[in-house]
């Protein structure tokens, strides 16, 4: 760890021990690293002794139900209770909370502390840490632990264990590294049971999420000689299967798992009047600059953004745009 981390570890520790009373928000439609480090941070706020509540605007998927402390996110902040410092985790953008959470922490908590690693995130907050060769934000809240010299006990080690597993691909994509193999035994030893959480997350499926898996499945079309694979889920789709839409968190991933494919997008209908784009990409392809360009981000190979249109009309758009960007 350079310096410049080690400062901002310490500004966000000193801010930490000088309030009492925490919000702790994650991005809308969360995933595992999200809600690992959204209950990760609430854990460490409350070992150290002050009073914290897990913010999540949007249901988490049902595969995350497992882990410790889910039962006690909220989707919106009690208007009875005032709070220090509002601290955003996972979150690229501050609007990226929610229109309701962005709003009450605007209008009434005084300081915001933003922990994040996405490549394209625009820095916010009265303290930022932004890691972009963190593999998660559940690593960086490992790091965070670290310095506290408090080490996660089982409830802790299991959440940020997820997160990083999660947010790897299984230890499969390219932000896999030493560090990241030396923190997950780490967390194992503290307590986290891979094989109880990989079962949790990849095997845990229910008959509505594969009944909309292979209505999906059936929507594919390859591309560029079968570099490029799309898919596309409708709202009638959830509707025929009573699925939801967290269900098909992961669907982009049987996409990308095709040999010849190097980008795959998954193209969602909301009932928002939006397009919700997924992109993931193999080595040598940045989709989250590919997102930027249609005011999404995230990661090099792992981002998304939302379009406005028809679902047809978006689809054969940004098809068509991804076959130039790949060349």
């Amino acid at each position: 760890m350079n310096e410049t981390q080690s400062v901002k570890i310490r500004e966000i520790i000193s801010a930490i021990r000088e309030n009492e009373r925490f919000i702790v928000a994650t991005h809308v439609r969360p995933d595992g690293d999200a809600i690992g480090s959204v209950l990760g941070m609430k854990l460490i706020l409350e070992r150290l002794g002050k009073k914290a509540t897990a913010l999540s605007q949007d249901k988490f998927p049902p595969e995350l139900e497992f882990l410790p402390g889910t039962d006690e996110i909220r989707s919106y902040p009690p208007s009875s209770d005032d709070y220090d410092v509002a601290i955003l985790v996972d979150c690229g953008d501050f609007d990226r909370v929610g229109d309701d959470i962005s709003e009450y922490i605007r209008s009434r908590v005084p300081m915001v502390i933003n922990i994040d690693h996405h490549s394209t995130h625009a820095p916010f907050g009265n303290i930022y840490w932004v890691e972009t060769s963190a593999s998660s934000t559940c690593e960086m809240l490992f790091d965070i632990c670290a310095h506290l010299s408090l080490p996660p006990d089982s409830a802790l080690a299991s959440l940020l264990y997820t997160g990083i597993m999660t947010d790897t691909g299984s230890f499969r994509f390219s932000n896999t590294n030493r560090r990241v193999f030396e923190a997950a035994s780490m967390l194992v030893e503290a307590g986290a049971d891979p094989v109880y959480i990989a079962g949790q997350v990849y095997d845990s499926c229910t008959p509505e999420k594969l009944n909309l898996l292979a209505r999906v499945l059936g929507t594919i079309e390859f591309h560029c000689r079968s570099r490029i694979a799309t898919a596309e889920l409708t709202l009638g789709m959830l509707s025929s299967t009573a699925a939801t839409y967290m269900d098909s968190e992961g669907f982009i991933n049987h996409l990308r798992s095709v040999k010849s494919v190097d980008l795959a997008i998954l193209f969602r209908e909301g009932n928002d009047g939006l397009v919700h784009v997924s992109l993931r990409s193999k080595e040598g392809i940045d989709v989250a600059r590919f997102a930027q360009r249609h005011g999404g981000g995230g990661h090099r190979q792992a981002a998304a953004c939302r379009v406005t249109g028809g679902l047809n009309t978006v689809r054969s758009m940004m098809t068509s745009e991804a076959a130039r960007y790949i060349g």
